[in-house]
Formats: structure tokens, sequence, C-alpha cells
């Protein structure tokens, strides 16, 4: 990619009806504006304003770059990373032809990440019994994330999971899910039950809060109340902060770079493979068979 000097971020995220949700995205992308050297402007995928043209047009507007980087505010890559904003590029593209548009990866697997939840947990905001330590280690924690029709993005959550419990500060962590996949959060309350569970804290793997999280506490809540023997803590989101800053700055580096990649191995959207062909050749003849 050529020098900076005309070239733009556009940070994107999924979205959301929460004006609190709204406000921790906006103060995500005013802590960018105070250290990027670049201009910054911002969109959502779905439910808050500017989608992802009108976010392109107000940058066009304010700078008029050659080159816009398009960084997805998404923790794993699922539809919304796979179609959805490629396909609005795909979009941007046509109407600024002369611009070139350049697609960042999601936030992914980071440490940045495990540590900010690990923080969340170990500080969770609600305790359901006063007999709860809200500072104490956790021994059970359940891990719970949006939950995709895309299993490479499910899976995702199982390795975080797993990462998390081996670095040994949250107990043994189980995932779950809120919506669009299995197990739901009730259903993994139980497992932890029948694993010997004396107290649990639910952390949610969400970056900012929103209907979804609402969901996440009133299904503990309501858990809790078929189980009282067993407190729950609540964890909050992740929130502004500044190390997912640095996670979008890392993503606009190796974007310019040329060192973004993504994973697509199990991907439901990915292309359908190619018959493979085996070719043998001599000077007189071309045997080629086709493996279906």
């Amino acid at each position: 990619m050529k020098s900076d000097s005309d070239t733009a971020i556009l940070v994107v995220g999924h979205g959301t009806k929460s004006r609190q949700g709204i406000e921790q995205f906006n103060s995500v992308i005013d802590m960018m504006k105070d250290q990027a050297r670049l201009p910054v402007g911002q969109a959502f995928i779905e439910f808050a304003e500017p989608n992802m043209q009108n976010g392109v047009a107000n940058l066009v507007a304010l700078v008029k770059p050659k080159r816009i980087i398009v960084v997805p505010l998404l923790l794993l890559a699922a539809g919304h990373v796979k179609t959805d904003v490629p396909s609005e590029i795909a979009k941007a593209r046509i109407v600024y032809n002369k611009i070139t548009f350049h697609y960042a990866r999601d936030l992914s697997i980071t440490t940045q990440l495990l540590d900010i939840v690990e923080d969340r947990a170990l500080h969770p905001f609600s305790g359901m019994t006063p007999a709860i330590g809200l500072r104490s280690q956790p021994k059970y924690t359940l891990l719970v994330g949006r939950g995709s029709s895309d299993p490479d993005a499910n899976s995702d959550l199982y390795k975080i999971a797993r990462l998390l419990s081996e670095r040994g500060r949250l107990g043994q962590v189980e995932p779950a899910f809120i919506s669009l996949a299995k197990p739901g959060v009730p259903e993994s309350l139980d497992r932890l039950r029948l694993l010997g569970a004396k107290k649990i804290t639910v952390v949610p793997y969400f970056l900012f809060t929103g209907t979804l999280l609402e969901r996440i506490y009133s299904q503990s809540r309501a858990w809790l109340n078929s189980n009282p023997a067993i407190p729950i803590q609540l964890a909050r989101e992740m929130g502004p902060d500044p190390r997912i800053v640095e996670l979008i700055n890392q993503r606009v580096a190796e974007t310019q770079s040329g060192g973004s990649a993504m994973n697509c191995d199990m991907c439901v959207y990915h292309n359908q493979v190619q018959p493979h062909v085996h070719s043998k050749s001599n000077p007189s003849t071309s045997v080629a068979r086709q493996h279906r």
C-alpha cells in the first residue's frame, strides 16, 4: 500500500438498538481519533446509523481519501464479516471507483481480548446473593457468546473457552450461546451444576451492551430462581477499552503491510471446492483423471 497521506479508516460495528451500546462504540471511535495518524470514520451493519454506504459517503466528504481501510469491529468471523461487510464494500467500489478499498480482518482470538475477559470476570458487577465474594477467583465460569449459523465462528468460542481455562485464572470455563446455536445458557448452567459447581461466574463474550446481553442476564437470573443453592456472579461486557483500540490499530497496520488473512477453512460461505485433477504427461500423451 502507498503512503498514509491519502488513507482513511472506516470502523464498522455490528449495531444495536441500545443507546448505551452505541455510546460505547462511539467511545472506542473517540479513543481511536485521539491516537490515529489517519482520519477515522464509523458505520454499522444493522440497527443503527450511519449504515456502511452512508459511513463511506461521510468519510469521502470529510477527507476525500484515495484509499479506505475497512475494519470490522467484530469479535469473530461469521456471516457479517464474511458476507455482509464484503457486499457493502463491493457496492462502495462501484460508487467510488477511484477509491481503493482494503478489508481488514476481524478482532479474532487475541491475548488482549482474553485479558479483558479475565478482568471483567474477576471484577463482576453483580452478585445475586450476599454470600458471594465479588472479587474471589472463579472456579467455574460460563462464557456466553452471541452464537451464529457459521460453525467456524461457533467453534472459535470453544477455543476461547479452552484458552481461558488453560490460563488458569477463571477455573473451568464452559462455552454457551445466547442465540442461533447450542448449548444455551440454562443448559450450560445445568452442566456446570452437574460438574459440581458451588458458584458460577457468567461472562458475556461481547464488545458492547445490548438486547442479547440483557437476555443473558435475564436467563441467568431465571436459572438461579430454580437453583437457589448455587450463587451466580454476572460480569460485564468488554466495553470501551484501550486494548480494543490497540487491536484495531494492529488490524490497520497488518492490512497496510499486506499481512491480513482470514480463517476460511471451515467457512460455510466459502466457494465450493473444485474437483481435483491429477495430470500425467509425456512427449506424446497427456492423461488427466478427475476425482469427484
